[in-house]
């Protein structure tokens, strides 16, 4: 029979900025209690995406191998409104509604200072969106005319963007957990943990391999971001730099005179003096490009590598995949990298075009690969399970301990 199991953990902390975490690790499991189970399948959401989105994936899977799928709400999941994310109006966003409304020479009838909520919000953009389609009308402003507006969007469970790092942990822990309580029968001789996801998914993947390579068998990446370079907007912290250009997401939704330009809550930071900066060393252990760290990765037991990347990637390099591919290539690790560089590659069906993510179905990825995956000999994966990264002025450790994966940060 089917089984569908939700688990709610303690995982990590924000051990970076020194805060407990309020909130539980929240993972699903389904199985068939009928089978012997030969592998983990964590299908990692992106960005937009809880586990909400993966039922069907995860239903198909559980019947048609002897998998059990992990899937996992980790900390920050729900930070879009359509996995529950909250508008609101931050300090700095306040400072540019005050500033814009003087910039054009419009009044309204509200105190923005008192603004924070959507519900309290709306009414004053409400007014302003008529007050400027006024000037329209009178010539004052050309017809194409619109007022960017900064906003920002607070996590579920009042969490906030840390990215990746709690991220990735909380993935590993959902799996540590599993692997010490499993409610389902394991097929003799181990069991594989399979990582897979696209996009920001598939960044975690291969985060997690960096974090903790002897608990990943495999990662199945498909169109992931290996730098932080071109996407380090999606923190939270661009409108420190400038809201209407590295902003998280925009949107004409709600007014057709303003876009509200949107960031979603961090604590991280631009500013170098406040104890939440985003130094340098913050930026490095988040990127899965890095030549020293990889070498000190190699050294490990790794998991086996399958990546797909677009030569028209609207968001990822390809250079940048290829270099991540080629260092891996270079330490002897099995890698599979398959480059879509011309229009013949599209079939409708398993690459529907050649932008970011390539149109290509979760379930067609892991049905195409599950199979090959699943008669492969388990490698051995004996090994210190602790690992650390110097980085500028840090250096992180992260260990297994107790089931879980504990993160130490020195100062150098």
């Amino acid at each position: 029979m089917l089984k569908n199991e939700t688990y709610f953990i303690d995982s990590c902390d924000d051990v970076e900025l020194n805060i407990k975490r309020e909130s539980k690790l929240e993972f699903k499991l389904t199985y068939d209690d009928s089978k012997e189970i030969e592998a983990i399948v964590c299908v990692i959401n992106g960005i937009g995406s809880d586990i909400k989105s993966i039922y069907y994936i995860s239903d198909y899977c559980a019947r048609n191998y002897n998998v059990a799928v992990l899937s996992v709400n980790y900390h920050g999941i729900g930070n879009r409104p359509q996995t529950g994310a909250q508008w609101y109006l931050d300090d700095i966003d306040k400072l540019i509604f005050d500033a814009s409304l003087k910039a054009i020479d419009i009044e309204i009838p509200y105190d923005i200072s008192k603004l924070n909520t959507f519900e309290e919000f709306h009414p004053a953009m409400e007014y302003l969106n008529k007050e400027i389609q006024k000037k329209k009308d009178a010539w004052r402003f050309d017809k194409k005319y619109y007022l960017d507006l900064s906003a920002s969007l607070r996590p579920t469970k009042n969490e906030y963007q840390n990215f990746g790092i709690m991220q990735a942990t909380d993935i590993l822990n959902a799996l540590l957990y599993i692997r010490k309580n499993s409610p389902f029968k394991a097929m003799g001789g181990g069991i594989k943990h399979i990582l897979i996801g696209s996009s920001h998914g598939g960044y975690l993947a291969n985060l997690c391999a960096k974090i903790a390579p002897w608990l990943v068998d495999v990662v199945i990446d498909n169109s992931s971001h290996v730098s932080l370079t071109n996407l380090w907007r999606v923190i939270g912290f661009g409108k420190e730099v400038d809201y209407t250009e590295y902003y998280s997401v925009a949107t004409f939704n709600f007014f057709q005179n303003i876009r509200l330009c949107c960031c979603e809550k961090t604590l991280w930071t631009t500013n170098k003096q406040s104890p939440y900066y985003f130094s340098p060393a913050r930026k490095l252990i988040r990127e899965t490009l890095n030549k020293d760290h990889l070498n000190i990765q190699a050294k490990y037991p790794n998991p086996k590598y399958i990546a797909y990347h677009s030569k028209f990637d609207e968001y990822v390099p390809l250079e940048e995949k290829e270099e991540y591919v080629n260092i891996l290539k270079e330490h002897g690790l099995d890698v599979e990298f398959i480059k879509a560089i011309d229009e013949k590659q599209i079939d409708g069906k398993f690459i529907k075009d050649l932008t970011h993510g390539m149109g290509i179905p979760m379930k067609l990825l892991i049905k195409k690969h599950l199979p090959q995956i699943l008669q492969e000999p388990l490698k051995d994966k004996t090994c210190k399970k602790e690992i650390s990264y110097k980085c500028d002025d840090l250096i992180y450790t992260f260990k297994e301990e107790n089931e879980q994966i504990i993160l130490s940060v020195e100062r150098v």
